[in-house]
């Protein structure tokens, strides 16, 4: 079905693996005022918070509850519900960033949609300024989007695979039918979000960029992938939690040459080049330098701010800065912070294209400034 505006808006507001590409097609467009505005609001985030050393990005999981079953995942379930952050603490927190110069806050989780307050979050980010990215499994999606509708800007459906084979994966009955009828609704609707498609992969599913491209180009999506990650830093070193899943190095080079030819035959495939043929000559990636936080602040499930150099000891927590009555610019004072200012360039550790390419962003790189023209025109 199509998704019409609801009248009701929460808080302040009332009220085919092998196929070739389709010769001439054009996905739906948001509308170009849409667009532009987004596009505008990242590159003065941007601007802004690189000449202070800031980062420009909130990166906030809601949740760490989730109802899919992923054997690669590493945050399901690490915050119990009652230490989640209430609707106003993240309100607040949102319109701190913007305060501070973010220009994007990414939500995620676990599954987002877990929330009952999910579009009361989206909105506030949406009132604060933000630009609003939600990820999500798309299983509960449709309760909430005629509630969300107008205030997400993009919106990343993870798709590990195609049909059964991504319920599997997911451990969902059904899941895949779901997305091909909530993708049908939101691309019959003049008022919808960017759409974009995210593959982890994995031992469990090789080769499935193939068959996920085509669904991708059908959707109007553009499509990321990631390895996925196996573990996490924390103060006494490396944690490898999932290694034994990862793909080895001969079939990550084989799915960065197939993402290039994929991409080269026409696929919506939104990872730069550079990433592939890094991915490909380098699978371990460790030829990048990370400019994570002076880029991305990411925020936990129960407000903590995460030390991505030791993520087991937060940097702060969201609503201890509120009851103090500090602003969330107390972070980028803590000596800490300005540690990892120092240390972060030689990690890494980490093989997310998200944390990569937008270190190459912060770097003003060329290949990273084109890319963000091709989002802007989606």
């Amino acid at each position: 079905m199509a998704y019409s505006r609801s009248q009701y808006r929460p808080h302040a507001h009332p009220g085919n693996s092998g196929a070739t590409p389709v010769i001439g097609y054009r996905a739906p467009r948001r509308p170009l005022a849409r667009r532009l505005a987004a596009g505008l609001r990242l590159a003065r985030g941007l601007a802004q918070t690189r000449l202070r050393h800031r980062p420009f990005i909130l990166s906030h999981l809601v949740t760490s509850r989730c109802n899919a079953r992923c054997s690669t995942c590493l945050w399901r379930d690490v915050v119990a519900p009652e230490n989640e952050l209430p609707a106003s603490t993240i309100a607040w927190l949102y319109r701190e960033a913007a305060a501070a110069g973010v220009a994007q806050v990414v939500i995620w989780g676990g599954e987002p949609t877990l929330r009952p307050d999910l579009p009361r979050l989206v909105w506030a980010a949406r009132d604060a300024g933000l630009v609003v990215t939600l990820i999500s499994n798309g299983w509960r999606l449709h309760q909430y989007w005629p509630e969300m509708r107008g205030a997400v800007d993009a919106l990343i459906l993870s798709l590990d695979d195609v049909g059964p084979a991504h319920d599997r994966l997911r451990g969902l009955p059904g899941l895949y039918n779901r997305l091909e009828e909530l993708v049908a609704g939101l691309r019959r609707d003049s008022d919808r979000p960017r759409l974009l498609v995210n593959t982890v992969l994995s031992q469990a599913n090789k080769g499935a960029l193939r068959r996920v491209a085509p669904i991708a180009q059908r959707w109007g999506a553009g499509l990321y992938f990631c390895p996925m990650e196996t573990g996490q830093m924390l103060a006494g070193g490396f944690a490898d939690q999932k290694g034994e899943l990862a793909l080895t190095p001969e079939w990550l080079r084989e799915a960065a040459q197939l993402a290039l030819d994929l991409k080269a035959a026409g696929y919506p495939l939104l990872s730069t080049d550079r990433y592939l043929h890094m991915l490909m000559e380098n699978p371990s990636l460790s030829g990048y330098v990370c400019r994570t936080p002076e880029t991305i602040l990411t925020v936990g499930a129960d407000g903590s701010v995460r030390d991505c150099l030791r993520r087991d000891r937060p940097l702060a927590f969201v609503q201890d800065l509120r009851a103090q009555g500090q602003a969330l610019t107390h972070l980028y004072d803590l000596p800490r912070f300005q540690e990892l200012l120092t240390d972060a360039p030689a990690c890494t550790v980490c093989n997310n294209p998200d944390v990569i390419e937008t270190s190459w962003l912060w770097e003003l790189r060329p290949a990273m400034l084109e890319k963000l023209v091709r989002l802007a025109a989606v």
